[in-house]
Parts: C-alpha cells; structure tokens; sequence
C-alpha cells in the first residue's frame, strides 16, 4: 500500500522539483538569451580588441589609450565596440554628446550596479539599497543650498589640517604627496560631511579612505571569475571579506549617530538644533520620513569625494610643480583678492579667476579616465542618425575630447592662461568655468548625470591650494622635472609614490 501511495506520489514530486529549478534557473536563462540578443545587435559595429584573455586583459592595461584612438579611427567617426571586462560596451565618439547626456533611456545607476556588483554584500556603498532619489536629492539640493555654509568652516579649519598633516617645515623636506592630499581632503570631507567628531575620529578616517579602494580591488578581483560563479565565489574571496567588514565597521559608526540626531530632531520639534547642517540633516530632509539607509549613503559620499578630489587637486600640485613660473602669480591673486574681500567666502573663491583657469586646464590635461558618460539602455534607442543602441548594452563617451587639437591648441601642453582666456572673450565669462560641463569638457560628466558634487569639491580645492601655495614652498626632487603618472586601463590617476620637497613660508597675507 506504502509503494502504491509513494508511486503515485513520485511524479509530482519530480514535477514539484522541476517547477522549483525552472523558477530558480529562469532568471539566469532570461539574462542569458537577453545578453546574446545584445550582443547580436552590437556585432553590427567593429570591435577594436576582440580577445579578452589574459594577454589582452594585460595590453588594455597598459595601453588602452592607443586601443580606444585606434577604435576611434577605425571607426571614422561612428560607434565601435571596446572589450572592457568580460562584457563588450559600445563607444559612442563625442559628437554624441549631446543627444545622449538627458535622455532618461540610458541609465547611469544600472550601469554601475552591474559594474560593481551591488547587490553583493560589501559593495553597499554601490548598493541599490541606498535610494537614488533620496541621495541624489540630498546632494543636488541640500549640499548646494548649504554651499556657501561650507566655506567658512572649512577655511578655519585648513590651516590646522596642513599643521597636522605637513608640520613646520623650516628647511626643505621630502614627502610622498598624494597620501597628505588625501588625509587633507578626508579631514575637510569629513568635518563638512559628518561634523568635527568624525573628523578626528581615525576609525572613519581609514574606512573612508580605504573603502573605495579596497572595494574597486574586490570589483576587480571577481570580474577575473565567471560570472556563473560570482555569486558563490565572493564570499570566499579575501578581496570581498575585507569589504564586509569595513561596511560592518561603517554601521557601527554611523547607526548611533543617525539615531541620536533622530533623536535630537523629535525632541525639537522636527527642527534640527545647529545652524551649519550636515549630510545626516541633509538625508533626513530628502527622506521625508522614508526608510534610509545613512551608512551606505555615507560610504557612497566619500567614494565620489574624497579620492577624486584628491586626484584632482594632485594632479593639479604636479602641474604648477613642473610649470612654477604660476606659483607666484596664484600667491599675487589670492593675495590681492583677499585683501579685497576680507574673509573666505563664495566671492572670494569666484574671483581666483587664474587658479581656477589652472584647475580647469590640469583636468583637462589629466581626465580622470579616457572614455566616461557611462549608461546602460534600458530599451532599443535609434540615435539621429540611425544607428542602434540595443536594449541592456552598456555605453560610453570616447575617446573624451579634451585632448584633441582640432578644439584646443597645443593640447598636451599645460597652459594655465587658457581657459581665463576664454572667459575674457565677450559672453564667455560663465563657459569656461572648472565647475563648468560641456560637450567639450566632461570629466565631470554632462547634462543630467553631471558630478552634483562638483561645486562642493571645486572649493574645497581652492581652499586648501591656497593654502598649500601661501605656507609652504613646493618643488620636485633635485633633477626631476616631470612626473610619470599612472595609467591603469582606461584610468589615470596622480603617481601615488612621487615625493615632493615643501618649506615653509610667511604668507604675504595671513589667510
């Protein structure tokens, strides 16, 4: 009787099972057959580095400019496809520019979540958990309306931080530069970000800083396994453990703070009790009562701060060290226009009109990555001029045009002139700012996913170049006169290593 009932039994427990894996697997398959009718649609246009193995992986490494400028005039003009990790993007040339940099179509949040891995413990500060209307709204708005709040307390506390960070320096001394850049910058980030306790706490000091490299090591890492296997193999991977653990530090951090500024609020009334806010206040006026997660916020604000803005700042040292004939002409401005002003303030930072022709051109001189503007199409977009982007392909701006000699003259030399040149012609005072984009200039991005951070980092910078130029001396090593950056796949960034030699100064004008 026993046999009879499991017989009967039998096929709809296979049936059972069948149905089980069916759900399981189905969504893997759908990715699968979705990812071949992409890269069906893309195998219309050329591809430039076809292998991906270990050889390729290492050429793009190191030479993945001259890929991307050989892509670009194979392609004449058109898209082209670059292998870049295991999936190929399509390129667009930056005549695209402007057709593509609102259409709400071309998802830049998708991208990065498939980029580094979002929805994967660890990589929280990429997490989808942190709500993009919630966080873009605290910082296009709220930082932007607390903008000119930030310039003094900021401007007090940059002298103390260039004491701790680089001392009294009475005779010429050697340090590695980019290590002091960003413990100067994490300290400024910090005390405008989370307030005077955070800055001095050494904890988040460390996870703030080291969090965003350890995360895009760990991204890395797992990109280099099958992405079958990825969902099993990261939380073996010391890359991967290592993030978890500094997120896991992050909360126990964060959490208290949130909840005594919580706190803080309903016992007042739902008006916080300072004048300067931070980006806790900041995140608890765009939540709007919502459910928020403050601690992965808070990571992905120093993963979009505190690195590029030391790079951009680094780059900046390096090119004024190499071309010193500006150092003196900075000190005459920052002088003249402090005199005239009085005190730190947005007026103030506007006027350094030289120093932020200087910023404007290093970056354009130094982009942080050669091909950027980076989405994924949600659906199939026919472009003006007819050709495709298919559903699910991931893009790109490239190569970006801030070297090409059609639009600026003499574009591999430094010329910190150039762009207050630009701003002296008639109408041409608001073009050619740092903070400003265009189709010219997009390291920071253009259009709708332009950095919102931007104007924060941009005096942020001044502040602490100021400074840097008015109390101490700068120079390269004994023989040195150029500095080799690094070149990391389509990345660049300020050489880590290279030491810089600084002396103290008396100030023409204490500032």
């Amino acid at each position: 009787m026993l046999s009879i009932e499991l017989e009967g039994l039998l096929p709809k427990l296979y049936l059972a099972i069948g149905i089980a894996a069916l759900s399981i697997a189905a969504p893997y398959l759908y990715n699968v057959f979705s990812n071949l009718r992409m890269l069906k649609a893309l195998s219309r246009y050329p591809i430039i580095n076809e292998k991906w193995d270990a050889e390729a992986k290492k050429k793009f490494t190191e030479s993945a400019a001259t890929i991307v400028n050989d892509g670009a005039k194979m392609a004449k003009g058109q898209p082209f496809r670059l292998n870049d990790k295991s999936t190929p993007r399509l390129v667009l040339p930056p005549k695209y520019v402007d057709e593509i940099k609102n259409d709400k179509r071309l998802d830049f949040h998708s991208f990065v979540a498939r980029e580094f891995f979002s929805t994967y413990p660890g990589f929280d500060g990429f997490s989808i958990s942190v709500d993009q209307t919630i966080f873009q709204d605290a910082v296009r708005t709220q930082l932007t309306q607390a903008l000119a709040l930030t310039i003094e307390p900021m401007a007090k506390e940059t002298p103390n931080t260039l004491d701790l960070v680089w001392g009294q320096a009475p005779d010429w001394k050697e340090a590695v530069l980019t290590p002091n850049l960003l413990k100067s910058v994490g300290r400024l980030t910090a005390l405008i970000f989370l307030g005077e306790k955070f800055m001095n706490n050494p904890q988040w000091q460390h996870i703030s800083i080291m969090y965003t490299v350890d995360a895009f090591m760990a991204a890395k890492a797992l990109n280099d396994w099958p992405a079958p296997l990825r969902p099993i193999v990261h939380w073996f991977m010391p890359e991967c453990r290592k993030i978890r653990e500094e997120v896991k530090l992050a909360k126990a951090l964060i959490t208290p703070e949130v909840e005594r500024r919580q706190k803080e609020l309903a016992e007042n009334g739902g008006k916080p009790r300072r004048k300067v806010l931070d980006s806790v206040d900041w995140f608890t006026a765009a939540a709007k009562g919502r459910k928020f997660d403050y601690a992965n916020a808070e990571l992905s604000l120093a993963m979009a701060s505190i690195h590029t803005t030391t790079n951009t700042l680094g780059f900046a040292m390096f090119d004024l060290v190499e071309n010193p004939q500006y150092i003196d002409a900075l000190r005459q401005e920052i002088k003249d226009v402090y005199k005239e002003e009085g005190k730190w303030e947005k007026s103030t930072l506007f006027k350094l009109r030289l120093m932020d022709s200087c910023l404007k051109e290093s970056m354009r001189l130094h982009p942080h990555s050669i091909i950027n503007m980076h989405r994924q199409a949600k659906e199939n977009i026919t472009l003006s001029d007819g050709n495709l982007i298919p559903q699910n392909a991931y893009i790109s701006i490239g190569p970006v045009p801030m070297s090409d000699p059609a639009i600026f003259s003499n574009p591999t030399s430094f010329n910190g002139h150039r762009f207050l040149n630009l701003r002296n012609a008639p109408g041409a005072e608001n073009k050619h700012q740092f903070v400003t984009t265009s189709p010219d200039c997009t390291v920071f991005g253009h259009g709708h996913h332009a950095c919102p951070g931007r104007f924060f980092a941009s005096n942020e910078i001044k502040l602490l170049l100021a400074h840097m130029l008015m109390y101490y001396d700068w120079k390269l090593p004994e023989g040195q006169d150029k500095v080799q950056h690094i070149i990391n796949g389509a990345g660049r960034s300020p050489n880590s290593r290279q030491k810089i030699l600084f002396r103290s100064r008396k100030p023409e004008v204490k500032i």
